[in-house]
């Protein structure tokens, strides 16, 4: 009994994820994986988008990588930009 109430509940985190998962790409969401270099961890803390304490925190470390494009995206406009 125990074993099928697990199995359950996995088949639940995996439909869950599904769903989540289909949401992101209706909506246009691409995911990507990173590989993040110390040094760029370093660089996000010290210029404060990431806690010190979250350096290993791979959802804060997506977080601030997130902020940071969104802010740089509206720093750039396409007249600023060299080609």
């Amino acid at each position: 009994m125990w074993e099928m109430s697990m199995r359950a509940r996995d088949l639940s985190l995996g439909a869950e994820r599904t769903r989540r998962w289909r949401e992101r790409r209706r909506q246009g969401v691409v995911v990507v994986s990173l590989d993040v270099a110390p040094d760029v961890t370093a660089k996000l803390i010290r210029f404060g988008w990431l806690d010190p304490n979250k350096r290993d925190d791979k959802e804060a470390i997506a977080t601030a990588l997130i902020e940071v494009t969104g802010k740089a995206t509206e720093w750039v406009t396409p007249a600023s930009r060299s080609m």
